[in-house]
């Protein structure tokens, strides 16, 4: 039970964003290419080991958004984090240099994460650059590991605007834990209805970036984003911020479905077993759609 306790408390469906965005690079950019698993692998190794590191240094806030888990019921200790943070770390990079996996995103990716949740550069508290390091480690880095040798194009600072759009509102989803324990996130800094706000900018600006470029899966999976982002806008209180980002994250995880089927039935294994430890583990329903079905109560 300890070992399937570990491999959720790496937080798998966090990973998902960046898998999708990998996939579709890899599909879209550098279709030739077979399935470039050391990149994959490197990629997946050193966000888990930054994912460790974030949630030991989050681990009040995530207690007082009802997010607490493994760290706050005593599963693991911050020090079991540490180590296997740097573990993960270590052989991520490892694999990077010495499989030839593109080492040097690879190790951007490393030191992204790490600063994102790390003292004292911590991006996540620093509003604003909290929005970059998301919409470039996901719409951007996470893409172009995927694509290999591909050059970066427009349309991937469109699909990093599409990942800021979202971005905010995950922001919006832990106001009330993040401004107590004075963590200042773009949510925190600007407020619900600025955020809103910019958000649809950023929505608008990824469909104007993305759309010419008419990549269907691209296309599609940034307009739906587009459309989660205006109808909470104008409907915030009939389209949740939950559901902006659960829909967005669904966006471009069918896209990259797609396009590689293969993924698509990893992916609804993954969330399928995950849905099936929370319950049996915690008795919660998760991950869940509807806002407050995957929340615990604050331990």
């Amino acid at each position: 039970m300890r070992l399937l306790d570990f491999c959720f408390a790496l937080r798998p469906l966090v990973l998902i964003p960046a898998w999708s965005f990998f996939v579709l690079g890899w599909r879209l950019y550098a279709p030739s290419e077979p399935f470039p698993a050391g990149r994959f692998a490197a990629l997946s190794l050193v966000l888990a080991g930054a994912y460790l590191a974030n949630q030991i240094v989050d681990r009040e806030t995530d207690r007082l958004n009802g997010k607490g888990f493994f760290l706050q019921r005593g599963l693991f200790t911050p020090r079991t984090y540490t180590i296997a943070a740097a573990v993960l770390t270590v052989v991520g990079l490892g694999v990077a240099v010495w499989g030839d996996a593109a080492p040097r995103r690879i190790l951007v990716a490393a030191l992204l994460g790490f600063a994102y949740s790390v003292p004292p550069v911590r991006l996540a508290a620093r509003a604003g650059l909290d929005l970059v390091a998301n919409a470039a480690g996901y719409g951007v880095l996470a893409l172009w590991i995927g694509a290999g040798d591909a050059k970066p194009t427009w349309a991937w600072l469109g699909t990093g605007l599409a990942v800021a759009a979202v971005f905010v509102h995950t922001t919006l989803l832990d106001l009330e834990g993040d401004a107590h324990t004075g963590k200042r996130t773009i949510g925190v800094a600007l407020g619900p209805r600025l955020s809103r706000l910019l958000a649809l900018a950023l929505a608008a600006g990824a469909v104007g970036l993305v759309a010419p470029y008419r990549s269907m899966p691209l296309v599609t999976a940034t307009g739906v984003v587009g459309a989660l982002v205006a109808a909470n806008a104008c409907l915030p209180r009939r389209v949740s911020s939950q559901v902006v980002c659960v829909g967005g994250t669904a966006a471009y995880a069918l896209a990259a479905a797609q396009v590689a089927p293969a993924y698509g039935l990893a992916l609804g294994a993954l969330v399928a077993a995950t849905r099936i430890y929370y319950r049996r583990r915690f008795d919660l329903a998760y991950p869940a759609l509807r806002s407050g079905a995957s929340k615990p109560a604050p331990i």
